[in-house]
């Protein structure tokens, strides 16, 4: 007797079994999990069931419905004397009537939602060698009040205490910053101080507390993911001993200002995302790229800086900033990612360095205050969404460095008017210039070779479509077309093409097809028609002439003279 209470005081080796923890706390359950794979009574008489963990250990998988009272939780099985090293998700779900669970020296983890909606249960003990609590473990346990947080403790979960109103006191150990309790709106505007020596903020340590200041001691090296996701915190100071701030460490936050120091050497994705008050972020650290969504729906931000060692904005990193005015410095930016100044309605003004040669997709989609835009000669592709609903676009130039202009990348764009293509353009996408109400005329430069589906339709505006090259180029179907005017509008080709964009598939539909390389409209020249005409240029022997009408002025390359 005395032999077996040694042995259930003994933990099961700890470097041999933490990679089982490790992997089985993250762990969903599959079809082809069983339910338990045994059953036995612990010391009291309770029935409780387990399934093997690899061949050496097991952990409780369910307990008896309707219990009432204290459950102990065996260190070890009878059947074949295996460790009981943890307690599955859903173990102890909704078990009305368990008000204590006792873990034994062996229990190493609890997995994410084991004891879910435990509405009764008010204590846990654990034991001196837990390594980790799952995510949303005790969610839903609105009588719990007590834990003990023992010094092997190393990681509670998201949300583990989510719904545990009578939690009132903060939990940590010597190193690691477990939980602060959200306690309503008793801790509204107050500052609270996590203690010294401490070096790792848990994940979702501060989730939607009220507090409006921590103190971050400079012991602390590791700021985990969603540490301060969804608080009300105004003020903090990372100071120079962190090196880890993790994914969404402080989204939705109140923060107003931000240094992030040069110590930091890991920075998460979403680290500042919806942090809704946000007007000035300083990063001092040494990344290579901003991540995705750093700055993502940051409504006030209007200041950014970050280091020279920074070369790529990542996707979404700056959308939604509706309050930034201009972009951040992009002298040492060479790539952009994906939606990165997607809705940031306050941008007047773009200028991309010739550093860059994309602009990836939907980039500065729904910029509505963006005016100006300047390329440099260094873009190849313009990608799908790039401008789209930039309502205050009025002309744009395409460099001719532009291989390719992606599915509706100026679409929507109200105010264009002006759009000039440049020779070296390859391929127009789908939608890439429809809905444009202003759009009166455009030039296809020679070398384009490819025109994807509506590129150019319901522009109710357009009457004038310039050709450059001789031969009808590649086109799918209703590129040009609109409800309001179905190919109502004059087509300008090369001379000595007519004909052969005439017989051309879709091309024919045109209403008038005209021969003008220059692309300005030929008029006739009989004399009693050219008194009312406008001046026409026209290609004679490969010469420019402008035919004045009825002054009897010829210019040809530019100089002046008689007819």
């Amino acid at each position: 007797m005395q032999a077996q209470k040694e042995r259930e005081i003994i933990p099961v080796d700890l470097k041999e079994v933490r990679k089982v923890a490790d992997s089985r706390l993250h762990r969903k359950l599959t079809s082809e999990d069983p339910p338990y794979d045994f059953y036995e009574a612990n010391a009291d008489g309770i029935m409780l069931y387990y399934r093997y963990v690899e061949d050496d250990y097991c952990e409780l998988v369910a307990s008896p419905d309707g219990y009432t009272g204290v459950i102990r939780i065996p260190a070890f099985v009878t059947r074949r004397q295996i460790p009981v090293v943890g307690v599955g998700n859903l173990a102890f779900y909704n078990c009305k009537g368990v008000t204590e669970v006792i873990l034994p020296s062996t229990m190493l983890y609890l997995e994410s939602v084991s004891f879910l909606e435990c509405r009764d249960l008010q204590k846990v003990v654990v034991n001196d060698h837990l390594i980790a609590i799952g995510a949303n473990a005790f969610e839903g346990c609105w009588e719990l009040t007590t834990i003990n947080i023992p010094q092997s403790l190393e990681y509670i979960g998201y949300e583990a205490f989510f719904g545990c109103s009578k939690m009132v006191t903060p939990l940590y150990n010597d190193k690691y910053f477990f939980y602060y309790p959200m306690m309503e709106y008793s801790s509204e505007g107050q500052t609270y101080v996590i203690p010294d020596g401490i070096e790792v903020i848990n994940e979702g340590a501060f989730i939607f507390t009220m507090l409006h200041e921590v103190v971050i001691p400079n012991t602390v090296k590791v700021i985990s993911d969603y540490a301060f996701d969804g608080s009300d915190i105004q003020r903090v100071t990372i100071p120079n001993s962190v090196e880890y701030i993790g994914t969404k460490a402080f989204g939705q936050t109140r923060i107003r200002e931000v240094v992030v120091p040069s110590s930091v050497k890991y920075f998460g994705q979403k680290v500042f995302s919806t942090a809704w008050e946000l007007e000035k972020a300083v990063l001092e650290n040494p990344l290579d790229s901003i991540p995705f969504e750093t700055f993502g729906s940051c409504f006030e931000l209007k200041e950014v800086s970050y280091p020279e060692t920074v070369h790529k904005l990542g996707d979404h990193s700056f959308h939604d900033c509706t309050s930034l005015t201009k972009l951040p410095d992009l002298s040492h930016i060479d790539s952009l990612g994906c939606f990165v100044f997607a809705g940031c309605r306050s941008l007047k003004s773009v200028a991309l360095p010739p550093s860059i040669s994309q602009v990836p997709g939907s980039t500065f989609l729904g910029c509505w205050e963006l005016k100006d835009v300047r390329l440099p000669e260094t873009i190849e592709n313009i990608g799908d969404y790039a401008f789209y609903q930039d309502t205050s676009l009025k002309s744009i130039r395409i460099p001719s460095s532009v291989r390719t202009i992606g599915y509706q990348a100026f679409a929507f764009c109200e105010q264009l008017k002006n759009v000039e293509l440049s020779e070296g353009l390859l391929s127009i996408g789908s939608s890439a210039f429809s809905q444009l109400p202003e759009l009166e005329s455009i030039t296809l430069p020679k070398s384009l070779e490819k025109i994807g589906f509506a590129a150019f339709a319901f522009n109710e505006k357009l009457k004038d479509v310039y050709v450059l090259n001789p031969n009808p180029i590649e086109r799918d179907c209703a590129v040009f077309d609109s409800y309001e005017h179905p190919l109502d509008m004059t087509l300008h080709v090369p001379a000595g093409s007519a004909e052969r964009y005439a017989n051309a598939p879709y091309w024919s539909n045109f209403n008038k097809i005209v021969e003008d390389v220059t692309g300005i409209e030929l008029t006739q020249l009989d004399r009693d028609v050219r008194r009312n005409a406008r001046p026409v240029k026209r290609l004679i022997d490969g010469k420019v002439v402008i035919d004045i009408g009825s002054a009897g002025v010829i210019m040809t390359d530019g100089r002046r003279g008689i007819k």
